[in-house]
């Protein structure tokens, strides 16, 4: 993958995502709008790396597992970087429960709008790369109308190249799992409460550190906006036993009683996009 795209070399980074990041900070800074996922932490590390100014802006919400906050601001300093936290609730949107399949769109924003605003005037970085747009992806729409620019995106890099790229110049985890927000484990038009998206990070949090849970692919959803299933990646179960898989459905059940009381497991082909599919 790496191969494919000639680099700077000085930095050993792309060296067309350079001139993104040129582009993006006309003053020599780079402000991200930074999730502590994998891609937004690349564009972080490229930025310092390649010797611009780095800003980060990081919103903690009801939308975000606590522990998801926690993982982004550890990523920042092991990157030497030091994040700002910004309380920004999604929930309090009015469009958000109306907007369908609309809802990304709504949500990005509303808090690409704030972000922007506190920014101040200065050009807006987020991680979309090239492999986003091969799915259903309507909050990329609001970012274009509001002039974020994707310098991973610009650069032509997707998933695969940023992993190699992140392993071969050092930047740490570079097999870090996406964990989209919150509100994605629940159908177009629920607006769940806060109360119910904290109940979802902790029964993940829970899941991730089970002796079962830790090996799989994941998503905790509700998809009549209630009910819990726990929905797995049917390839990254091909280790576990039945009884194993049992064993994690038990323990989360009591864990969490009797708020998953109801809780049952499924296998999925495809993990990702469950709500686009059934739309």
């Amino acid at each position: 993958m790496t191969n494919e795209f000639p680099c700077d070399e000085s930095s050993g980074l792309p060296a067309a995502l350079i001139a993104a990041l040129r582009r993006a900070a006309p003053n020599g800074l780079v402000t991200i709008a930074y999730s502590g996922g994998l891609d937004s932490r690349f564009v972080a590390f490229s930025a310092k790396r390649a010797g611009f100014k780095v800003r980060l802006l990081h919103v903690r919400g009801p939308h975000i597992a606590p522990s998801e906050t926690q993982e982004a601001v550890d990523g920042a300093h092991e990157l030497g970087l030091d994040p700002e936290i910004l309380d920004i609730d999604p929930l309090k949107l009015p469009a958000l429960a109306s907007a369908g399949r609309e809802r990304c769109y709504v949500c990005k924003t509303g808090l690409f709008t704030e972000l922007l605003r506190i920014a101040g005037g200065e050009p807006l970085c987020d991680g979309t790369n090239h492999s986003d747009l091969s799915g259903y992806r309507p909050g990329r729409r609001a970012l274009l109308e509001l002039g974020i620019h994707s310098p991973l995106e610009e650069a032509g890099l997707g998933k695969p190249d940023i992993r190699a790229f992140a392993a071969r110049l050092g930047m740490p985890r570079p097999d870090q799992a996406a964990r989209p927000c919150l509100l994605t484990r629940f159908p177009y038009g629920a607006l769940p409460s806060a109360d119910l998206l904290h109940l979802t990070a902790e029964a993940e949090d829970y899941i991730s550190a089970h002796p079962a849970g830790s090996r799989l692919r994941f998503r905790l959803r509700f998809p009549d906006g209630m009910k819990p299933e726990l929905h797995i990646d049917a390839a990254s179960a091909d280790g576990l036993s039945a009884s194993e898989l049992a064993r994690l459905t038990a323990d989360l059940k009591a864990a969490f009683s009797p708020k998953l009381d109801a809780l049952v497991l499924k296998k999925l082909v495809t993990l990702s996009g469950f709500y686009d599919r059934r739309a």
